[in-house]
């Protein structure tokens, strides 16, 4: 890390606050203003993300910073290491076959909300939760950033599901969560390659958005017994040591 980012690292709770934050303000924002303006663009609720994804994109590009925070670990996958990839086909997979495959849409909406899901949603939460957080409280040790970015993770997407639901569903909208940024954690603290969880989260929301129709609980938990499952494994992988020097990634076997 530059002298900058060594500072920001001694800081993490402050970065933290402000992560929090700029989701709050931005994305609470945006949705505010398309139900006030009552914009019906497929795009239109993510317009929010727009100006984290711009400030990410400065931010990144200076200083070989996209490195520092794991957005160029791709290109150091090689072989078998590809495999721990897989559980996360199969989910998107059994979310298909929930959804009985895509609903009757122009084509446009398909594109846009794919973008979104890509570009927008996926690159702002995957940046901020598993690039930023897991390498500011890196010196923490694997496991203690690990647990940061997905509880954090879950509490955000928690806010989103206090809106009238059900009790059941509220609650697992919330293991949904944390369970899925616990194990996009475990996956980028082993391979450093935050492009990939990006891929997949923006996947995945693409898929639930597009559905045929609303997939039951029943292929809810059985997503959940994957991840349950799949963090179980990776989890034997992990190589929990003392606390590293400030800056240093985390380290897995």
């Amino acid at each position: 890390m530059t002298g900058k980012e060594t500072s920001i690292a001694k800081k993490p709770f402050l970065v933290l606050l402000w992560i929090e934050l700029a989701l709050i303000v931005f994305v609470a924002g945006g949705s505010a203003y398309v139900s006030i303006a009552e914009l019906t663009h497929p795009a239109a609720p993510f317009l929010g993300f727009i100006p984290l994804a711009l400030f990410l994109l400065y931010f990144l590009i200076r200083k070989d910073r996209a490195r520092t925070y794991y957005l160029t670990g791709i290109s150091a996958i090689k072989g078998k290491q590809w495999l721990d990839y897989a559980p996360l086909l199969l989910i998107l997979i059994v979310l298909l076959i929930a959804n009985n495959g895509f609903a009757a849409a122009p084509a446009s909406t398909f594109v846009y909300l794919l973008l979104t899901q890509l570009l927008l949603v996926g690159f702002v939460e995957e940046t901020l939760f598993r690039g930023i957080l897991m390498r500011v409280f890196a010196h923490k040790g694997v496991l203690y950033a690990v647990m940061i970015s997905s509880v954090f993770f879950g509490i955000t997407h928690a806010l989103q599901a206090l809106g009238g639901q059900s009790l059941e569903d509220t609650l697992l909208q919330i293991v949904y969560a944390f369970g899925t940024g616990f194990m996009l954690s475990l996956l980028v603290a082993k391979h450093q390659a935050v492009l990939l969880t990006i891929l997949f989260h923006g996947l995945h929301n693409f898929i639930n958005m597009t559905g045929n129709e609303p997939s039951n609980h029943l292929y809810d938990y059985l997503v959940l017994a994957i991840i349950a499952a799949y963090c179980l494994w990776l989890l034997r992988s992990v190589r929990q040591t003392r606390p590293a020097k400030q800056g240093v990634a985390p380290s897995v076997t």
